[in-house]
């Protein structure tokens, strides 16, 4: 029908994750009239950067067709080294950094291959990574993590500038960056031509293979980012860290409008579903919500994220009579 034509391009064009944000922002108010206070939205978005930058990663992939689960894990080795490495030196910092940027970009490199050139399914080869790099991380520290980070390395984590928290801004700025490279790049086009039909693509001359591994390894790379920044945030090494991000990051990218099955999402709708997740989480933890029912709260949201794209894309198909 044509209203429903006209609501959908309504929805598109304003975006609809951030019609959600809003209305579950005020809902979260009414419940707790302190989340109305503008200490309380910057602490949101200070949480919400991690999950942001994270999830901007895992955008690229879903973009391709496919999905990073072993982002999770990636953020844990991220902390373990990042910690163990820094040891509260702070001449030490730059040495980790590197070791940490290297070993996620060779992490992203493997699981590319493995999709792209031996044609393992995205979802079982990233878990698997994701489980030997959570045994990895074991293994590296024997079960006991040790190490710290200084405080200048922790500012980044936890300074403000020009009123903002550190890790918003450059949560802004990788947003930016990949909002560039994904709509104004020749890859770009050719991530989405990748994710829209690979077949096609390829026929048309577009390198899908080394496409999708670029992809893995964006991705990767945006989950070590986003490991340092919390690892800055919390100043202290822990093996649980990444647990968080395997299910939340890819919620993001869905609530965000992403199609799973490739060429249709995009890095400015993923902050809007970050931060929706991100408040989703404080209002449950406002209710006393257990942690296992967050968990269903954030599968169901999913699946439910995923129906209403579909019957928006029909809308949009159909005829407007």
């Amino acid at each position: 029908m044509r209203v429903s034509a006209v609501t959908f391009a309504a929805l598109r064009s304003f975006g609809s994750v951030w019609i959600a944000v809003l209305g579950l922002y005020l809902i979260a108010g009414l419940i707790s009239p302190a989340m109305f206070s503008l200490a309380q939205v910057v602490n949101i978005l200070q949480v919400a950067s991690f999950l942001g930058v994270i999830a901007a990663g895992q955008t690229i992939v879903i973009l391709t067709g496919g999905i990073d689960l072993s982002q999770a894990g990636l953020v844990t080795l991220t902390n373990i080294l990042a910690t163990g490495l820094i040891a509260s030196l702070p001449d030490n910092v730059p040495f980790a950094l590197a070791v940490t940027i290297l070993v996620s970009l060779a992490i992203g490199f493997l699981n590319g291959l493995l999709v792209a050139w031996v044609g393992i399914t995205p979802l079982i080869a990233t878990l698997g990574s994701n489980a030997i790099l959570f045994g990895a991380a074991l293994v590296y520290t024997g079960g006991a993590p040790s190490g710290g980070t200084p405080p200048s390395f922790q500012y980044w984590g936890n300074g403000m500038l020009l009123g903002l928290p550190i890790p918003v801004l450059f949560w802004a700025l990788v947003t930016i960056l990949l909002l560039v490279l994904t709509r104004r790049t020749v890859w770009g086009r050719q991530l989405y031509a990748t994710g829209a039909n690979p077949r096609a693509a390829a026929m048309m001359g577009v390198p899908v293979s080394p496409v999708v591994i670029s992809a893995y390894m964006l991705s990767a790379l945006m989950a070590a980012l986003g490991g340092l920044m919390l690892t800055a945030y919390i100043g202290s090494p822990s093996l649980g860290i990444g647990n968080q991000f395997m299910l939340t990051s890819v919620a993001a990218v869905v609530v965000g409008g992403a199609a799973l099955s490739g060429g249709a999402g995009s890095v400015l709708a993923t902050v809007g579903g970050a931060i929706f997740i991100t408040e989703l989480s404080s209002l449950t933890n406002i209710m006393r919500v257990s942690t296992g029912t967050q968990f269903v709260v954030q599968g169901v949201l999913i699946l439910v994220s995923v129906v209403a794209y579909r019957a928006l894309s029909g809308v949009r198909s159909g005829s407007p009579t």
